[in-house]
Parts: structure tokens; C-alpha cells; sequence
């Protein structure tokens, strides 16, 4: 169990030993014994020892807050006159203010910073008036951020951060930063699992190169996915697994995406241009009762949470909440429990496998409850698609009818351009699930990335066949019938 004092951790520092991250981190950063080299968060000093095998006459200034770790440091290199190691905060040291506005500033850098240490109130508000428009409750960036700014004219940057930096829209600020005044040179991806000896909640990290001077109009960033630690100084495997896209694009992408599939989304799957979801489609966050334990029941044959929730028996169930004449106030007499989607996990149709309590009194309670959230509740009990916010390895949107959804669950509902049925599929197909990973790859699929995402309509005459198949699919899926499987197969691969 992780205990609530480890989110307050200020240094959340996660340290490798592994040389050959260290030694190609160093290698990118093309050492001259002429260098001015800054490590702001040296913990041990791994990356300064990497940096010395391949350079050994590089001056280094080494900034270390944790005391333990900064006496390791000033004990390790204390005969070393090229090696200056400083106790302090690399964010709010006086000295580095000093450097960042008068010089002389660092030619190379090279970091693994602290991921997601905690600020404090008080400290928060600081950060905010150091780096006015940026994100500053994730250590990280501000360590990246700190750093491009004590950065030479023509100087190199290597970092080692979360993937999550290259697309989650709180940082899209420093990324348009990075895209417009600086080039960034190279991005290596790889699983977190390859950071050898700890474990924390980033499934992915990268280590970025940038150079301090804007970017020609034809530069390619150079994306590679590493997959184990002997190919990171494997020239061959650089040569031969990297991938290249356009600074340019990138920095003309909304948000200001930094992804390695962008000429993917130019691909025209369908022989069609694309339009956005949020063109054809509304997308909503659903309802939450603010006290599931009290209002929510299960049905006898939901597998989930057995001894959770209670079973509500089919004599206080209401199937058709939206025939009744005002839905939004709740119910009179014994029928009032109401179906609501919940997570994913099903294709095309999921069962009604939880009820949430909708009396008068509930639904009082939910609209006047600071927990609950009566939200977008012109959507409820409407027809429109459920597509789960959290899923794993594959799409799993299903057909919402006369049902509530849960807050967890981004309610879809076509505009005219679209029928319901032909966008169900298309959610449940991987050229949906591609491009919305290409914009978002992290496992929390929210409402303005859903809206985002590229959709590639075929002709009417293709449409119409898709809507015509998926009726009669749901159809087959609701009365639990034979041959779901194979006309599923049919529908995706005409939206192959």
C-alpha cells in the first residue's frame, strides 16, 4: 500500500545505475573538453561519472537539494577541480537567477530530474510568477523549463523524462516553447521497465535532445523506440528503426503534440479526408451519485464486486426511464432503480450489470450534493454510444439506450452527419483507436481527446451498408443470439 506521505515527497527522485542509459544519455551531448556542463539534479552522480568516461577534462557543476545525497557527491569528487558541487534548489537558486540573466550560461546539460515531487502551497504560487503560463505542480518541466533557459546559444540539452511530456495538454505551453525557439533533435522512447531498479506510475519515458537555436523549416525530429538497453548505442538500430517527422508539423498540430505518428493521420484510410469527432459528435462526462455505496446496486448476474453492492431484484428496476414525463426529477413508487453504464470491456452492446437509485429523494439529493455530480443531464437516458475513459489494449464503446453513464464513461451522440450506429463502429474499430492513441496514448481517454481525434467518413453508399450491419448486430448481441462473431469481423474490416 503507498502511504499519502509519498505524494508530498518534494525530491521524488528516481535514480539508475545503469551505464548504458547514462553513457548514451552522455553521448548525445557530444562532450569537448571546452565544455561547461550542468547536471541540476545529480542525485549520485551517475550521469556526471557517464559524462567523465567520455570527456574527462569537461567542467561540471553539479545541483543536488537532497543532503544525503549532495555528501555523496561532495565525498566522491572532492580531489576532482573540475567537478563544483552546489546544495541547493536548481529551480530557485540565486546564483542560477544571476547565470540564467547575466551569464555565463552552460553549453551542455544533462539531467534525469525528479518526476511529480510535491509543491507546497506557498511555493506554487512562486513557481507561478518564475514561469508565468506554464504548468508548474510537475517538477520535471520545471527542471526542463529552468534549465532551456541556462542553455548557450547553440548549446545541447539531454533529458530523460516521461513520455507523457509529448502530448499531455498541461504541458502543452513549454512544448510550443520548445517547437518554436529551440530544435529538438532526437526523441528515444522506451518502457519504463528498462529504468533499472524502481518502479513508479510512468509506463513510458524518453530521452529528448534539444538545441538551443530555432529550428530550420525542413527540420526532422528523429523518433526511435528503444525496446532493450544494448540497442540504445546500437548505431545500426538507430539507423534502422528511427522514424522522422516535421518540427514544423508539430508545432502546427493543436496542443502542440510531439508524436511519432503524425504521417500516419496522412495515410487517407478509406480514400477520405478526415474530420474531427467533435464535427460530426458531442462528447459529455457523465453522472456520478457522489456516494455510490448508498445509491448504487448491482445486478445478480454482475460478476464485479460481489460483496460491494447489493443485488437489486427486476421488480424495482425501471427500463424505460426515458418514457416517463419528467425523467429528470425522478420517480414515484417502487420501480426506481434505473440502468447506468458503467466501464467498458463489451463491443457494440454491454448488459445492464448496474442500477442507480433514481427516487425523488435521490435525485434531490444528487442535485444538491457538493460530491455528486449532476452533469450534462440534458444526455441522460438519450440514445449515444458509451466509451469508457480508462481502457486497455483495445476499444470497447457500447450503445447507450435509456440508460444513465457513469462519470467514467465519455457519452458520444451524433450530430446529423452520422447515423448512431455507423459511429458505434467506427468507435469500435482500430483505425478509431489509432489515431486517438496517436493523440493520446496514455490510458485515460477523456472527453477533449475523443473530440480531437480524426475520423475518416467513407462514401454514404459505405455508411449506410456499416449502419445496416450494426443494427442488425446489436440486435443479435441484445437477445444473445448466434453469428455476433462473425458479423462483427465483417463490420471492422469494412472500416479497415
Amino acid at each position: 500500500m503507498v502511504t499519502s506521505n509519498r505524494h508530498k515527497d518534494q525530491y521524488r527522485a528516481f535514480f539508475t545505475t545503469d551505464e548504458a542509459i547514462g553513457e548514451y544519455m552522455a553521448s548525445l551531448l557530444d562532450l569537448k573538453g571546452t565544455d561547461s556542463l550542468l547536471e541540476p539534479a545529480a542525485g549520485e552522480g551517475h550521469l556526471i561519472a557517464a559524462a567523465r568516461r567520455l570527456e574527462p577534462e569537461v567542467d561540471v557543476t553539479a545541483y543536488e537539494i537532497h543532503r544525503g545525497c549532495c555528501d555523496k557527491l561532495l565525498s566522491r569528487y572532492a580531489s576532482d577541480r573540475n567537478i563544483r558541487v552546489v546544495s541547493t534548489d536548481t529551480i530557485t537558486c540565486p546564483e542560477l537567477d544571476l547565470r540564467e540573466s547575466f551569464g555565463p550560461k552552460f553549453t551542455k546539460i544533462i539531467a534525469n530530474p525528479p518526476y511529480g515531487g510535491w509543491q507546497e502551497i506557498d511555493r506554487r504560487t512562486d513557481l507561478k510568477k518564475r514561469f508565468p503560463g506554464f504548468y508548474v505542480r510537475e517538477t520535471y518541466t520545471l527542471f526542463l523549463l529552468r534549465c532551456l533557459r541556462l542553455l548557450e546559444a547553440e548549446g545541447v540539452l539531454v533529458f530523460i523524462i516521461p513520455a507523457t511530456f509529448l502530448y499531455l495538454n498541461l504541458h502543452s505551453a513549454i512544448r510550443k516553447l520548445i517547437l518554436s525557439e529551440f530544435t529538438l533533435e532526437s526523441v528515444d522512447l522506451f518502457n519504463s521497465k528498462l529504468f533499472p531498479g524502481i518502479a513508479f506510475g510512468y509506463a513510458e519515458l524518453c530521452i529528448v535532445k534539444i538545441r538551443a537555436k530555432p529550428a530550420d523549416s525542413a527540420h526532422l525530429v528523429r523518433f526511435r523506440l528503444v525496446e532493450d538497453v544494448d540497442e540504445f548505442d546500437d548505431p545500426l538500430h538507430v539507423a534502422q528503426r528511427s522514424t522522422f517527422v516535421s518540427q514544423r508539423a508539430c508545432f502546427g498540430s493543436e496542443d502542440f503534440l510531439i508524436v511519432s505518428r503524425m504521417q500516419e493521420s496522412s495515410a487517407r484510410p478509406l480514400e477520405q479526408t478526415a474530420v474531427r469527432m467533435s464535427d460530426i459528435a458531442t462528447c459529455v462526462t457523465g453522472f456520478y451519485s457522489g456516494n455510490d455505496k448508498q445509491f448504487l446496486r448491482r445486478s445478480c448476474l454482475n460478476p464485479k464486486r460481489i460483496d460491494a453492492y447489493d443485488v437489486v431484484e427486476d421488480e424495482f428496476i425501471e427500463t424505460d426511464p426515458s418514457g416517463l414525463a419528467s425523467p429528470l426529477e425522478g420517480i414515484d413508487g417502487e420501480r426506481t432503480f434505473i440502468p447506468i453504464l458503467k466501464g467498458g470491456g463489451y463491443n457494440f452492446f454491454k448488459p445492464s450489470l448496474w442500477f442507480m437509485d433514481w427516487s425523488r429523494s435521490a435525485v434531490a439529493h444528487y442535485k444538491s450534493d457538493k460530491k455528486a455530480r449532476f452533469q450534462n443531464s440534458s444526455f441522460y437516458f438519450r440514445r449515444g454510444i458509451g466509451f469508457p475513459m480508462v481502457t486497455s489494449s483495445r476499444p470497447t464503446a457500447a450503445i447507450l439506450e435509456n440508460s444513465l453513464f457513469d462519470q467514467s464513461v465519455v457519452g458520444i451522440f451524433p450530430k446529423a452527419e452520422v447515423s448512431l450506429e455507423f459511429l458505434l463502429a467506427y468507435c469500435n474499430s482500430n483505425l478509431f483507436w489509432r489515431e486517438l492513441k496517436t493523440i493520446n496514448p496514455s490510458a485515460n481517454n477523456s472527453c477533449k481527446y475523443v473530440l480531437k481525434t480524426p475520423i475518416f467518413l467513407p462514401d454514404k453508399e459505405r455508411q449506410d451498408r456499416i449502419t445496416l450491419r450494426t443494427q442488425e448486430l446489436v440486435a443479435l448481441l441484445r437477445h444473445r443470439e448466434n453469428g455476433a462473431d462473425i458479423l462483427m469481423k465483417e463490420i471492422m474490416g469494412m472500416l479497415a
